[in-house]
């Protein structure tokens, strides 16, 4: 999920790798797993855009005796090869990748795990990188770089579709070292949490994913209450407000991908299951009560919560939910086909997944038993009742939602806490056509029938409906919004978990992108909270207002980068010498301390420490090496007096800001033509997703915690395979 601003408010905690948040399915090395012919896209037959993963083939997994030349006793972390076949050494494995056939011409080291990958491209279904340019999918189906390399797609493939973790671990190790190498990004850095509030506030959380939820915050009752400047809003111990930059990519969170517009929704929507609060290895209830799957974890059934409303705040009416509501959200967010539907297309079948009665699927359990898990536990389940019963759930229902997956897919659990797949009223957004849509999927019994009462894209009616205004089932609803100015959000009175006395009753966002504009509405009241830039620290510590007092925490490091894209379909980013080349350019120690005053964390490629693939050895450990630039330069053939570069940023972003400056001073010396140039939020999003830029400027916070999901975003290419076989001796 792209970061709108250099401050970031997530934790990083420490894990032992497991496969999944939640729901793992377990598996080994000599299993053979056969991935189905996809059944995503159009119901006519029409290829849709395949994003993150392949979605047809067969990824099979063996253990096998393969002849070894010996090689010397000791061979050090790194890449041995980089040609029709590429061979990685880690610290415990090789990792062989190429395709079907092809062999490696160097020795192989015998003193440790081989790991071999082979694979067959689906050249016929492999998008064109220029036409997934055109539809606005970099940071979606491709990485933001526009990157393809079928050895590195092979790799992340097998990845996805391997259940063993430390087989997983080992092929992340090695796209970690590639992507160290071909650079298509350059990591300036992991981010420290940076986080400024008055101490009235009570009850923060962190959590690596989401963000808080404000009517689960609290005020001390004696805060001041000073009027905001908006209308006839007040800053009062009921409201938590928020002095901020930038703006949401949307309010349709089938349109959002980005930290902002998740953020609005994880107020104002639910999801099917939730992360409560701070954790992270197990989700929570959310408008699904209950779930349970089958042996090999390609079907998930989830029961929905009954009695529960979205409301429309904009004609005071409401809306019931229920599966057929989550089916609906499901297929639409593919069928908009914004760039952040590549988790849906990568891992779900929206046109077989399908709302189903309690009956059917009470009928369907009787001869069809499945495994339920929750709280540590796990059972087989028969029937309705059992399942329910092991959830500790009595209330109402609203039907089941059946979700299929074209092939297991272990961290899927956090896919659906994610707020872009918060469930949407169908009554609503299709109107007059609602009945009709229902009638003709056999109420939500075939999905795949909704696909012609929707459009691709932002001229959807029901996105221009959801983008304006908004209508959610979560804690609040957006009562009011001025683009660029404020946004506020009101208590949901038809929230299904609605209190007598939630700790906010009112939540305003004001958005300023002048950085002092901000720290003056903290320091007088006007803000509960404050994003700011990490040089103005000092501003804010030491505060002290009607006996509180300014908090400034910096203690924890996120899994969080920042990072430079290149356009690697522009030259001279095309040649991954060049790109090479400018990551020896880049003054990480100063954008370090002057621009982030310590608060960013060297790192050197695709995953976040401590996540599993994240080394250290075998790795290039770019430092500011002007004259080892220059030679790479040469050694490309490269003539930089004859390139123009744009560096990009977003604007209000005063860091991105500096380390542009930066850049452009060094990389002038080398011989470019460089500019900078600044856009706001949406109109960054919309040209850096359609690549037009040479180079930006961008943060990544995890949708779901997995070490997929950095290395896939980052350089999985979109190319599709037939098959993907996986070997290891």
């Amino acid at each position: 999920m792209k970061v709108k601003g250099s401050i970031a408010l997530l934790v990083v905690f420490l894990v032992v790798f497991s496969v999944a948040a939640s729901g793992c399915i377990g598996g080994s090395s000599g299993e053979t797993t056969t991935i189905p012919q996809s059944t995503t896209g159009s119901p006519t037959g029409t290829q849709t855009t395949s994003s993150e993963a392949t979605s047809g083939g067969t990824t099979t997994t063996s253990s096998q005796s393969t002849t070894q030349t010996q090689a010397p006793a000791e061979v050090k972390p790194g890449i041995l090869e980089m040609g029709d076949v590429y061979v990685v050494v880690t610290d415990k494995s090789v990792v062989v990748v190429g395709p079907k056939g092809a062999s490696p011409t160097v020795d192989i080291p015998s003193d440790r795990k081989v790991i071999k990958v082979e694979y067959e491209v689906d050249t016929a279904n492999t998008p064109d990188v220029k036409t997934l340019m055109e539809k606005g999918q970099g940071f979606g189906a491709i990485d933001p770089a526009f990157f393809r390399d079928e050895h590195v797609d092979a790799l992340v493939v097998a990845a996805r579709r391997q259940t063993d973790p430390t087989i997983r671990t080992e092929l992340f190790k090695a796209v970690y070292m590639l992507g160290n190498k071909l650079a298509p990004e350059v990591i300036l850095g992991q981010n420290k949490q940076l986080r400024v509030y008055w101490d009235w506030v009570k009850g923060r959380y962190y959590h690596p994913t989401l963000a808080e939820r404000y009517d689960l915050l609290s005020e001390d009752q004696n805060a001041p209450s000073v009027k905001i400047g908006i209308k006839d809003y007040k800053n009062d111990p009921e409201t938590y407000t928020i002095a901020t930059i930038g703006w949401p990519e949307s309010f349709d969170p089938a349109m959002t991908y980005e930290t902002f517009g998740w953020e609005i929704w994880h107020e104002v929507g639910d999801t099917l299951v939730t992360y409560w609060k701070e954790e992270t290895e197990e989700v929570s209830p959310d408008l699904a009560v209950a779930w349970a799957h089958n042996e090999d974890g390609t079907e998930w059934y989830f029961l929905i919560r009954g009695g529960v409303q979205a409301y429309d705040p904009w004609d005071d009416k409401t809306y019931p939910i229920d599966a057929t509501d989550v089916a609906f959200t499901f297929l639409r967010v593919e069928r908009l086909g914004h760039s952040v539907s590549w988790m849906v297309d990568s891992f779900i079948d929206v046109n077989n997944s399908a709302a189903i009665t309690e009956d059917e699927f009470d009928q369907y359990l009787k001869e069809h038993p499945l495994i339920a898990e929750f709280n540590g536990k796990s059972t087989e389940v028969k029937s309705l009742d059992e399942l329910k019963q092991f959830f500790g759930y009595s209330g109402e229902t609203a039907g089941v939602f059946k979700l299929v997956l074209p092939a297991p897919y272990a961290p899927v659990l956090g896919i659906l806490a994610d707020p872009f797949l918060s469930v949407v009223p169908m009554e609503y957004l299709l109107g007059d056509k609602y009945q009709e849509a229902l009638q003709a999927s056999d109420n939500g019994h075939n999905p795949s029938a909704w696909w012609s009462y929707l459009s691709e894209g932002k001229s959807d009616p029901t996105h221009q409906l959801m983008h304006n205004k908004p209508v959610g089932t979560g804690p609040f609803y957006i009562a009011d919004y001025q683009k660029d100015a404020y946004i506020v959000l009101e208590y949901n009175p038809h929230y299904w978990n609605a209190t007598a006395n939630p700790g906010h009753k009112r939540v305003i966002y004001v958005i300023n992108s002048d950085a002092m504009a901000r720290i003056n509405l903290f320091k007088t009241g006007t803000a509960d909270v404050v994003a700011i830039p990490p040089e103005k620290m000092d501003t804010v510590k030491g505060l002290e207002l009607q006996g509180f007092k300014s908090v400034v925490k910096t203690d924890i490091l996120q899994p969080i980068l920042t990072f430079l894209v290149f356009n690697t379909q522009k030259e001279p980013f095309n040649d991954p010498l060049v790109r090479e080349a400018m990551a020896y350019a880049v003054p990480y120690d100063q954008i370090s301390q002057v621009v982030y005053q310590g608060l960013l964390a060297r790192n050197y490629g695709p995953i976040p420490k401590p996540w599993p693939g994240y080394t250290e050895e075998g790795i290039i450990k770019y430092n500011y090496n002007l004259a080892k630039a220059k030679q790479l330069l040469n050694q490309a053939g490269v003539d930089p007096t004859k390139y123009k570069i744009e560096l990009i940023y977003n604007e209000g972003n005063s860091a991105r800001e500096k380390i542009m400056t930066l850049l452009q001073n060094v990389w002038s010396q080398l011989g470019f033509q460089v500019t900078i140039n600044s856009y706001n939020w949406p109109t960054y999003l919309d040209k850096t997703e359609h690549g037009e830029y040479d180079v930006y400027i961008v943060g990544w916070v995890p949708d779901y915690l997995d070490s997929d999901n950095w290395v896939g975003p980052f350089l999985y290419g979109a190319t599709e395979f037939t098959s993907v076989e996986v070997s290891v001796s």
